[in-house]
C-alpha cells in the first residue's frame, strides 16, 4: 500500500505579491499526485519569517507560537489517520483526507465524533431521529465526562445501559432506542478506522434490554357511541371536527397524519356494497384495502369535510390542525363525552383492529386492511382481494352496533 507523503509548504505557488505575505499549506502526495490543504493560521507569513524547520517553521512573527502549533496539530492529525489506515490495510483517498482535516475537535474523542455524526449524518435523518441521537449523547456525557475511542468496550456499554436504567429511570424501550443510536455511531466509527476489530468483537454481547410490551388502549362500542353522541358547549363547537376525524380514524385504521394525504383516487364505490379504500399508509407504504361500507357513518364524514377545490385531496385542509393540538383536543372531547380513557391519535387505530378481531373478521383479512402485507400494484390488490375482504368480513355488521 502506497502511503501518502506529507510536507509543510510556504507560498506553494512561488508567488510575488505586494504584501509579501503568504499562506501555509500541507502538501499531500499520493502516487505522485499532489494536493494542497490550506492550514488555518491567524496571519499570513513573509519569506523572511519562514524558516522551514520542523516544529519551528515560523520565527520572528507576533503569532509564531500559534502558527507553529496549528501546523503541528494538522500534521499530527493527518499522521494519525495514515497510521490507522496502515494498521487496517486500507488505502486513503484525497476525499477522505480532506474531510478528516476539516473536522474540528479532538480526533480521539468519541463525543466529538458523535457530534460530527449528528451534524453531518451519512444519510438523511428525520427530526425525531436527530433528537434521539442528541439525547443519547447528552446521557453519555452525564454518564462519563470524557469518552475516548480507546475506552469503548463491552463493560462500558453495559455500565451505560445500567446508568440509563438506574440513574435515569428509563424504561426498556427508551434504553433500547438510545443503545441502538449508540451502536449505529460506533459502527460508523469502525468504518472510519477509529476502532479496530478487536474492540468490536463481543462489543454488544451481554447487553440485554428487556422491553415490556405496551398495553394498547382501545375503545369499547359504548365509548364510541358516547363520542358520536357528544354535544359540545358554546365556544367548543370546533371539537366536533376533531371528534369526527377521530371517528374516521376508527373506521379506517388510519393514523391522523394519513388523513391529509388521503386522496380521491384511493376512494372507490362499489355498486353492490358501497365505499371502500385502496391505497398505502404514509408510515410504511404498504398497500391497504378497507371496507368503509361496514361503517355507515363514515360516508357522512366524507361529505361534511370533503374538499370542494382540490382535485386530489378528499378532505379540506381546514379540517386538520397540528397533531399535538389534535391530541390535546381529543382529551377534552373524551371528558365531554364521559369517556374515562386516555385518548390519543393512536387509540383510533388500535380500536379499529380490536373491532375487526372481536366481531369476527378473519386474521389474513385484517392484515390486508391494516396495511401489514405488501402487494405489487393497487390494481392487483383491488382485483384479487376485494372479494376476499367482503367474504372475510361478512359476519361483521357495525351498522347494527350503532357506530
Amino acid at each position: 500500500m502506497n502511503l501518502p507523503q506529507i510536507a509543510v509548504i510556504h507560498n506553494w505557488r512561488n508567488e510575488d505579491n505586494k504584501s509579501g505575505l503568504y499562506s501555509i499549506h500541507l502538501r499531500i502526495t499520493i502516487e505522485r499526485d499532489s494536493r494542497y490543504y490550506k492550514i488555518p493560521v491567524p496571519q499570513k507569513v513573509s519569506k523572511v519569517q519562514w524558516s522551514g524547520k520542523d516544529d519551528n517553521w515560523v520565527k520572528n512573527h507576533s503569532f509564531a507560537f500559534e502558527i507553529n502549533a496549528k501546523i503541528i496539530e494538522k500534521k499530527n492529525l493527518l499522521n494519525e489517520l495514515i497510521k490507522r489506515s496502515y494498521n487496517f490495510n486500507k488505502p486513503l483517498s484525497f476525499e477522505t483526507i480532506f474531510k478528516h482535516l476539516k473536522k474540528k475537535g479532538d480526533s480521539n474523542s468519541f463525543y466529538e465524533y458523535m457530534q460530527s455524526f449528528i451534524n453531518n449524518p451519512p444519510e438523511k435523518l428525520e427530526e425525531n431521529t436527530i433528537k434521539k441521537y442528541n439525547t443519547c449523547l447528552a446521557h453519555l456525557k452525564e454518564f462519563k465526562k470524557e469518552l475516548f475511542f480507546s475506552d469503548i468496550d463491552n463493560i462500558l456499554l453495559r455500565d451505560f445501559h445500567k446508568f440509563m436504567q438506574v440513574k435515569k429511570s428509563l424504561q426498556g424501550s427508551s434504553c433500547k432506542k438510545y443503545m441502538e443510536a449508540l451502536k449505529r455511531v460506533i459502527k460508523c466509527a469502525r468504518k472510519d478506522n477509529y476502532l479496530d476489530s478487536s474492540q468490536m468483537e463481543f462489543l454488544f454481547d451481554d447487553v440485554k434490554i428487556k422491553v415490556n410490551q405496551a398495553k394498547r388502549t382501545f375503545l369499547e362500542i359504548q365509548e364510541i357511541k358516547q363520542l358520536r353522541a357528544a354535544v359540545f358547549p358554546k365556544g367548543k363547537e370546533f371539537l366536533a371536527r376533531d371528534r369526527d376525524m377521530f371517528l374516521f380514524q376508527i373506521y379506517t385504521g388510519y393514523y391522523y397524519k394519513d388523513l391529509p394525504i388521503f386522496t380521491k383516487d384511493q376512494l372507490f364505490e362499489d355498486e353492490e356494497f358501497g365505499f371502500f379504500l385502496i391505497g398505502s399508509r404514509d408510515k410504511n407504504g404498504n398497500q391497504t384495502i378497507i371496507p368503509l361500507f361496514k361503517f355507515p357513518h363514515a360516508a357522512g364524514i366524507i361529505r361534511a369535510y370533503q374538499s370542494e377545490t382540490s382535485e386530489k385531496s378528499v378532505f379540506n385542509p381546514s379540517a386538520f390542525i397540528e397533531e399535538p393540538a389534535y391530541n390535546r383536543n381529543l382529551k377534552e372531547i373524551a371528558r365531554i363525552a364521559g369517556v374515562k380513557k386516555n385518548i390519543t391519535n393512536k387509540v383510533a387505530r388500535h380500536t379499529n383492529a380490536q373491532l375487526w378481531v372481536r366481531y369476527g373478521a378473519e386474521r389474513p383479512i385484517i392484515s390486508k386492511m391494516m396495511g401489514h402485507m405488501k402487494e405489487e400494484t393497487t390494481k392487483n390488490y383491488f382485483s384479487v382481494n376485494l372479494p376476499e375482504i367482503v367474504e372475510g368480513t361478512k359476519r361483521v355488521d357495525f351498522g347494527k352496533l350503532g357506530i
